[in-house]
């Protein structure tokens, strides 16, 4: 398991009980790992997304970061949401990052304070070359954090906008990867 902190939240990777707990959905085995979670995570996105983040954490052996977190408030121990990659970097550096806060939880900068932290840990890592994200045309929420934390659209179709995140650390050049 891999941890990263922020000023008001716990960073931490999804292991294989974590992701059996959200499978059942089960408030008792969540308290068992030392969380509260009032039944709002997983939600459904993220829950039919479990089979994929178990297969990944089987075949890499365990984490490696680029796959689902948990935020966890650390004052409550609440799950407030979760945030993560869509796997190891492509062939040319990729990875997507994605985030979602639970409904009693948005509006007070979860996302922001969580996609930050996971965007500097990223823009470390030696194979990571560019970040991209997307978003739904009516999701305000999310565009809000993604135009907060410097992506820039790179373009969009008539469902979704595609982000590019223009600032790694290092001085990597960044253009667009998706033309």
């Amino acid at each position: 398991m891999m941890e990263l902190e922020t000023k008001r939240l716990l960073l931490r990777t999804l292991d294989l009980d974590l992701i059996d707990a959200a499978a059942r959905r089960d408030p008792k085995a969540f308290e068992d790992l030392g969380y509260h979670s009032n039944g709002e995570w997983p939600g459904t996105d993220f829950y039919e997304a479990l089979p994929f983040f178990r297969e990944l954490l089987v075949k890499n052996k365990g984490t490696r970061g680029f796959d689902s977190w948990i935020m966890v408030d650390k004052a409550t121990r609440d799950i407030v949401g979760g945030i993560g990659f869509l796997g190891d970097p492509d062939p040319e550096g990729r990875i997507e990052i994605g985030f979602a806060t639970n409904p009693s939880h948005q509006r007070q900068g979860y996302c922001h304070e969580a996609a930050q932290k996971l965007l500097d840990w990223a823009s470390g890592q030696r194979d990571v070359k560019s970040i991209i994200a997307r978003c739904e045309h009516g999701n305000a929420a999310s565009q809000h954090v993604l135009l907060k934390l410097g992506f820039q659209k790179s373009h969009e179709d008539s469902e979704i906008i595609h982000w590019i995140y223009p600032k790694l650390k290092g001085g990597a050049a960044i253009g667009d990867p998706l033309h």
